[in-house]
């Protein structure tokens, strides 16, 4: 049953994405310097779609004595997924960065951060999540087939605890700080609109109404992917001996299931907040 549920997600994620990724090759108006982090963040979402096809035969319990639970098989799960999220969170934090700069100072924005700039940044998350997620297959530690596959059991405590909960924490910490910082800008615009009576003021970066809108759904997407992830890597963090005691296996696995269940929900966030997402899906399904 729970590999029937891997594979119904599995093919929702990769639906859902795809579809993400066809509205902005097929709507013109989608196809922004922004939206290409989008891009590389379903990128990242179709990798996580594809891992649960064979995660599902890992459930499957007749498979166990098989080549699924082997691992080689166990150590590709993991590095594919370990790769998957870090690309997933270091391009968030590319698209607070982008929106931050494009806001305090849009000169700069329009004449430095050119297709090339951009293209560069998407590279430097994939680069470092495929380094960082293929590195597995020379630290794991086991070189029989382990009775389970889990990171505690496989990967050295320094890479799993600390390495990948670093990724998480400094790059969400890092986030929250820059849509802060948006947000007040944001208020600091409202209050001068008020103030001068709609005249702004040249000090005072300027958000248009579109361009908030687009920050606010990168927002909302950046509070699903913590809200999904988090319990995970709080485990992550947990002493050995409390882990080993103290967290029931269905609870490690509901916390995988949560953070792999926000790689589906994306394609749900980005109609709700904008209204050229949700011409390009009518035009798809209609």
């Amino acid at each position: 049953m729970v590999a029937i549920g891997a594979f119904v997600l599995s093919a929702l994620i990769i639906f859902g994405n795809s579809t993400t990724l066809l509205a902005m090759k097929r709507t013109r108006s989608l196809q922004t310097k922004a939206n290409a982090f989008v891009a590389s963040l379903a990128g990242a979402d179709l990798m996580i779609g594809f891992l649960l096809i064979p995660y599902g035969f890992w459930l499957i319990p007749h498979n166990h004595n098989g080549v699924f639970q082997t691992i080689s098989f166990c150590v590709l799960m993991m590095s594919s997924g370990s790769s998957a999220i870090v690309i997933s969170i270091l391009s968030l934090l590319l698209v607070a960065i982008d929106r931050l700069v494009f806001i305090s100072f849009p000169f700069f924005y329009q004449r430095v951060v050119t297709n090339v700039v951009i293209g560069a940044s998407i590279a430097f998350p994939w680069t470092v999540g495929l380094c960082f997620g293929n590195i597995q297959w020379f630290i794991y530690a086991p070189k029989t087939n382990p009775p389970r596959c889990m990171a505690n059991k496989i990967l050295p405590s320094v890479y799993f605890k600390y390495a990948s909960g670093l990724f998480f924490f400094i790059p969400c910490v890092a986030i929250f700080v820059i849509y802060i910082k948006i947000a007040m800008i944001a208020r600091k615009q409202r209050i001068a609109i008020k103030k001068f009576n709609m005249v702004q003021p040249d000090k005072t970066p300027k958000i248009s109404p579109k361009h908030w809108k687009a920050t606010k759904m990168m927002m909302t997407v950046f509070g699903t992917f913590s809200i999904c992830w988090t319990p995970r890597f709080i485990l992550h963090t947990l002493p050995d001996d409390v882990f080993d005691t103290r967290v029931p296996v269905m609870l490690y696995n509901l916390s995988l299931i949560l953070g792999l269940l926000n790689s589906g929900l994306n394609f749900l966030v980005y109609p709700l907040h904008n209204v050229e997402f949700r011409r390009a899906f009518r035009q798809i399904f209609c």
